[in-house]
Formats: structure tokens, sequence, C-alpha cells
């Protein structure tokens, strides 16, 4: 039995409408319509994917680059931890947004699966059933190596960040000046000048015989 007129169709049903309450002709025009908007709309999150995760890995690598360039000033002091920090901060989106996209395309094939069974031949979920479900050998999900991206990042960074606060820690402190109050009494000596006076050996004279 089919929803009253005017009420509204249940959420968790797919098709809402049968082919005889929508009409038979239009109901498989207009589902074949909506098949290829959604397979349209699952490339498009696949794409964005795609050019999010290529932003948000320029990101991290600048960072990266950011702070080799920071360890060469010596005075950059604890604002050299914020880069670090930074960079865990973007891993750690960069993850959460993979899983996302993930989870929405999982559930935008599933929808397109129980579409199809209302197609002439299922072509998606003959697919993903050749491809072992992911699970094989066959074909692994791209998302399953992706989101390992972002974590290889974030323990890159979570390095970094210790690197930096251990040389805070270790830095050497630098010698202070020490002032003096009061007056000091400095006795200068004047250098004792020691004059040689150049003698010049007296000539050894042959003393005389004396005479008797």
């Amino acid at each position: 039995m089919g929803d009253l007129p005017g009420s509204e169709p249940p959420v968790n049903r797919l098709i809402s409408r049968t082919p005889e309450e929508y009409g038979r002709e239009r109901f498989q025009d207009h589902l074949l319509e909506q098949y290829k908007l959604y397979v349209e709309s699952s490339q498009k999150v696949s794409e964005k994917r795609i050019s999010t995760a290529n932003y948000l890995l320029t990101v991290t690598s600048s960072l990266v680059t950011l702070f080799g360039l920071a360890l060469t000033i010596s005075d950059v002091g604890a604002w050299l931890a914020v880069i670090p920090l930074a960079g865990l901060l973007v891993s750690l989106t960069w993850y959460s947004l993979v899983v996302s996209y993930k989870n929405l395309n999982t559930a935008k094939f599933k929808v397109i699966h129980e579409l199809e069974d209302y197609l002439p031949a299922a072509l998606f979920r003959y697919e993903w059933h050749s491809c072992e479900q992911g699970q094989g050998k066959v074909y692994r999900p791209i998302t399953h190596v992706e989101r390992w991206i972002p974590l290889i990042f974030a323990s890159v960074f979570l390095i970094l960040g210790a690197y930096s606060l251990c040389r805070r820690t270790a830095r050497p402190e630098v010698a202070k000046s020490i002032s003096v109050s009061g007056s000091v009494d400095l006795n200068v000596k004047s250098p004792v000048v020691v004059e040689q006076q150049n003698s010049t050996p007296k000539p050894n004279h042959p003393q005389r015989p004396s005479k008797r």
C-alpha cells in the first residue's frame, strides 16, 4: 500500500514512490537521471578529496621547510615550537578529512548499489564484488594508504616539537656583565726603565818591569 496523498515519504526508504504511483514511463526515465546525477556527485567528492589532500600536503611540507629555516636563526627562542604545533594540528585535520570523505563516499556507493536494483545492469555493485570489496589482493582502496600520510607527518612534527623543546632547555646561558658600584682605587706604577750604558772595555796594557 502506498503512502496517503500529501503525506511525507519515509526517510529510511530509497524509493519514495512506486512505479504505479509515479507513472511507469516517467519512473524509469527520472530514476536514470537521478542515478547519473548521484554518480557524478560521488565523483566530485573524490575530486574534492584529492584537491584537499594536495593543498594540505603543500602546507605541511612548507611548515617543515620553515622549521628548517628557523633553525638557522639563533634567537628564535620558544617560537620555534609553534611551527611543529601548527603542523601537528594541520596533520590531524588532514586525517579527519580523509576519514570523513571515505565515510561519505562509502554511503554514496551504498545508495548507488541500491539504485542499481531498479536498473538493467548493476555495474558498480558487480565491480565492487569483483574487487573483493577492497579486502583482498586484487584492489586496495586508495584511502587505506592515503590516511597514513597525515599520520606520518604528525609523527614528524611530534619529533620536531620535542627537539625544539630540548634545544630550548639545553641552550647555554649567556654570560652576564658584572657591574661594580663605588670607587675603585687603582695604583698604577710607572714601569722601571733600566738604562744600560754602553761601557767600552778598557784595554789591558802590559806592566813595565821596575828598574832596579
